[in-house]
């Protein structure tokens, strides 16, 4: 398995970053990311979109998180298999946060990368704390997505 990095904090932009490489193909990646049934793999223990399908521009749903209940989740930019964009409640911010996904080839891999935003809009302890528990989330979950699409013959 790939050595990764870990996700960082932008203190001043109040972002996370969090950059993996996966041993498939941006294809495989892009399912994982945007098919519920996949997404449940590795992100939360249920995902479920209103129309019962795949991810789709504008298109809702909600992730479920085992103690920490569910979070809804809108998608606002969806550019196959390169860009995926969705905001999401996040308790300790007003107007929940945006994740955008970017997908590149990375030889025979795919190189993705998180990006979260909207921690400007809570003050600062709430977005500190806020940050790291999003920091530590992207770190647990990517792992996770890693170890579940390399697993799989897609």
């Amino acid at each position: 398995m790939t050595t990764q990095t870990l996700s960082s904090v932008d203190l001043d932009a109040r972002t996370v970053t969090r950059t993996v490489r996966i041993a498939a193909g941006p294809d495989a990646v892009w399912r994982a990311l945007t098919e519920p049934e996949h997404v449940a793999g590795w992100f939360g223990d249920t995902c479920e979109t209103d129309d019962g399908g795949p991810f789709t521009l504008g298109g809702r749903g909600r992730f479920h998180f085992g103690s920490h209940g569910w979070s809804a989740f809108q998608v606002t930019r969806l550019d196959a298999p390169r860009v995926l964009a969705f905001t999401w409640a996040a308790p300790e911010v007003a107007d929940g946060t945006e994740a955008v996904f970017t997908l590149a080839p990375d030889g025979e891999g795919t190189r993705l990368t998180v990006v979260e935003t909207g921690f400007d809009r809570a003050d600062d302890a709430t977005a500190r704390s806020a940050l790291e528990d999003h920091r530590q989330g992207w770190n647990s979950e990517l792992d996770e997505l890693v170890a579940y699409v390399e697993s799989r013959q897609w």
